[in-house]
C-alpha cells in the first residue's frame, strides 16, 4: 500500500496521498500508508467517517467524493490533520474488496485544484487495483494459515488463486471496455489518442497475466511468450513496419515481467509513432539473458530516422512515455541505456530477474 500511496503521488503530482483503512470495531479510518505527512500520521492517525468527513461520506456511500476548498466548504468539515499541512482541495475515491468498502484512496493538495472526470477514474481504476491486490493477499494468508491443518491446503491455494486470476482478467476486461467507451466520446484526435495509448498500457498487463494463467497457477510467466504475444498485440496499422522479436527462454516472476512488458510496450510504441517516414522499417525487440549475473537485458531498436537531440540514457526525454519508462526501470531496480547506432534508435535496458 506504501508503494501504491508513492505511485499514486507520483503520477499525480500531489504531495500528499494517503490509504486509509474502515476499522469497523473503532468506527474510524485509520491511515494504513500514505506520502508526505509528518511523522507518526502513518498507522496511527485516524479520521472519522461521518457525513462532513470528506472520506467518511466516501465510505458511506461508496463513491467519490471532491472537494476543491475544503476549509470554506460548509458542507464538510476540515479535520485537524488536514489543516495541519495546510490541504485546500482533496479528493476520495472508495477501495472495495468484493462490493464491501475496504476503506478509502485520499489525494490532497495544497492549493485550490479541480479534479477532473479523467483525475477520478485514474483513481478509481488505482483503487480497485488496490482492492484486488488486498484480496490476493488475504486469500493466500487464510490458505497459509489452513495448510498447517489441512494437507488438501496446496489444491485449495490453486484452485482459489486461479479463480482470483480469472476475475482479475474480468477486471481487465471491464476497465478496456470502460475506456473504449471513452474513446467514443473524445472530441479531438489527440484526446482519441490517448486513450488508445493507455488500454495499450492496460492490455499489456493483461496478457502478462494471461501467460500466469496459462501456466496453471504458477507464479512466473515464460518472458519470451509474453514478449511476442504483446508484440503481436501492439499493432501499428501500417503494412511497412515489421516488428520482430527475438527471446531467450526464461520465466520471470509476474511483479518484474508486468514493468518489463510496459517497458517493451512504450518504447516499441515510441518507435511506431516518431522513427519512421511513409516508407516505413523494422522494429527489433530482443531478449537475453545472462545467467551468471541472473540478469535479463531488453533492447529495442528501430532503422528509423533516429531521435535528434539526443540524450545520455532516455529514449525521448519529457513525454509520459519516456517518464513511465523510467519509472518501471527504477522500480525494477535496473538500467537504461541509449546505444550509439548508425541509424536508427536502439534502447537498452537491463535488470535484475528476482529481487
Amino acid at each position: 500500500m506504501q508503494y501504491a500511496a508513492a505511485q499514486v503521488s507520483g503520477l499525480t503530482h500531489i504531495g500528499h496521498v494517503k490509504i486509509m483503512r474502515y476499522r469497523p470495531d473503532h468506527g474510524d479510518l485509520l491511515i494504513e500508508a500514505g506520502v508526505g505527512w509528518k511523522p507518526g500520521v502513518v498507522g496511527h492517525a485516524t479520521l472519522a467517517i461521518d457525513h462532513a468527513s470528506p472520506p467518511g461520506r466516501a465510505l458511506q456511500t461508496a463513491a467519490p467524493v471532491v472537494i476543491e476548498d475544503l476549509p470554506n466548504d460548509p458542507e464538510f468539515r476540515l479535520s485537524d490533520l488536514l489543516a495541519e499541512h495546510g490541504i485546500v482541495s482533496v479528493a476520495n475515491v472508495p477501495i472495495l474488496i468484493d462490493g464491501q468498502t475496504w476503506g478509502v484512496l485520499e489525494v490532497d493538495a495544497h492549493h485550490p485544484r479541480r479534479f477532473d472526470e479523467a483525475d477520478i477514474g485514474f483513481m478509481t481504476a488505482f483503487a480497485n487495483l488496490v482492492g484486488v491486490a488486498l484480496q490476493r493477499q488475504t486469500l493466500e494468508r487464510k490458505l497459509a494459515a489452513a495448510a498447517a491443518e489441512h494437507t488438501q491446503a496446496k489444491t485449495n491455494h490453486e484452485v482459489v488463486l486461479r479463480e482470483l486470476q480469472h476475475r482479475v482478467k474480468n477486471n481487465f476486461q471491464v476497465i478496456l471496455s470502460f475506456l473504449a467507451l471513452q474513446r467514443r466520446h473524445a472530441t479531438t484526435d489527440d484526446g482519441r489518442e490517448r486513450f488508445v495509448s493507455v488500454m495499450d498500457r492496460v492490455h499489456a498487463i493483461a496478457l502478462a497475466h494471461d501467460q500466469l494463467i496459462m501456466r496453471e497457477g504458477a507464479g512466473a510467466v515464460d518472458f519470451a511468450d509474453y514478449l511476442h504475444a504483446l508484440c503481436a498485440n501492439i499493432n501499428p496499422y501500417r503494412e511497412s513496419v515489421i516488428i520482430d522479436v527475438q527471446a531467450d527462454e526464461t520465466h520471470v516472476p509476474l511483479d518484474r515481467a508486468v514493468p518489463a512488458g510496459l517497458i517493451v510496450n512504450e518504447l516499441v510504441t515510441n518507435s511506431l509513432k516518431y522513427a519512421f517516414d511513409e516508407k516505413g522499417g523494422t522494429i527489433r525487440v530482443t531478449f537475453s539473458v545472462d545467467p551468471a549475473i541472473g540478469e535479463g537485458c531488453i533492447v529495442v531498436e528501430d532503422d528509423g530516422r533516429g531521435m535528434p537531440p539526443r540524450s545520455e540514457q532516455t529514449p525521448r526525454k519529457g513525454s509520459l512515455g519516456v517518464r513511465l519508462v523510467e519509472a518501471f526501470v527504477q522500480q525494477l531496480n535496473g538500467r537504461i541505456e541509449r546505444d550509439e547506432v548508425e541509424k536508427g534508435t536502439k534502447i537498452r535496458a537491463c535488470f535484475p530477474l528476482a529481487i
